[in-house]
């Protein structure tokens, strides 16, 4: 039996295993999905070992692991070269990498024609922030501004820049069109919220709750919830894998959401 894993620090609390494993059931396939929580101490070592099982298929990585997974991969495609991590591990006859962050959370944005001069803030820089970042840019979006909690230099620009601290949000939240919330944590204050529009959509990465203590101070704004990004990235490593393009039925998303 083909076994696959997610792998994170806090890899026992993801819904991946209930979403593949589902799917497994559903399509019939001899093939388990568990996780592998890691530190950062054990984490070359454990990989190591885990990819060099016969009966290993594939990882879903998650934080902190997505850059480190890259040095135990024989190739990585092209995107996830550009936003710097890898999220899903093919292992067949080479051990292979690509970044599914980026097409899942593409699948979740609204369909809209004219993105150039919407003005889109995203709050926080680390991994997730990168793939967003790097979707937003190939879906046109010119006008991106990244709050972060330290100085970090912004990828995918001609020119060197940097992201903006969070004391400055004051003056950039009017007229913003998507508000894109990539921490753990609610960088959103009461006096910011008299600056934000009810037509801005608002988007969160956390899925666990799904209505998180972001998404709740906007109870009218339409939202763009955590879970459809992490079903949505699923689809195409369960592709990769299995060379099926697995559906989503109600069946699967009411046992999620009694989950969260």
């Amino acid at each position: 039996m083909k076994k696959l894993y997610v792998v994170g620090n806090r890899a026992s609390k993801s819904l991946s295993p209930m979403i593949f494993n589902y799917w497994f059931k559903k399509y019939n396939i001899q093939a388990s999905y568990g996780y592998l929580e890691l530190t950062e101490k054990n984490f070359h070592k454990k990989i190591k070992e885990i990819l060099e099982k016969k009966n290993t298929l594939g990882l879903n990585v998650t934080i902190p692991f997505k850059k480190k997974i890259i040095k135990h991969l024989g190739k990585i495609d092209a995107h996830a070269k550009k936003i710097g991590a890898v999220n899903c591990v093919t292992n067949k006859k080479t051990i292979n990498g690509t970044n599914t962050d980026w097409t899942g959370y593409y699948r979740t944005l609204p369909n809209i024609k004219k993105t150039k001069n919407r003005k889109v803030v995203i709050l926080g820089y680390g991994g997730a922030s990168h793939a967003i970042h790097y979707v937003l840019k190939k879906r046109g979006f010119k006008d991106i501004l990244i709050f972060n909690r330290s100085k970090k230099k912004i990828k995918y620009s001609n020119k060197t820049k940097y992201t903006k601290t969070y004391s400055n949000l004051d003056t950039h939240l009017k007229g913003v069109f998507l508000i894109i919330n990539t921490t753990p944590t609610n960088p959103i204050l009461k006096k910011h919220l008299k600056l934000i529009s009810k037509s801005t959509i608002v988007s969160d990465i956390v899925y666990n709750p799904k209505n998180t203590s972001f998404l709740k101070q906007f109870p009218t704004n339409k939202k763009i919830y955590g879970i459809s990004m992490l079903i949505e990235q699923a689809k195409p490593c369960f592709k990769m894998w299995f060379g099926k393009n697995p559906s989503v039925d109600e069946k699967m998303l009411n046992a999620i959401y009694k989950k969260i």
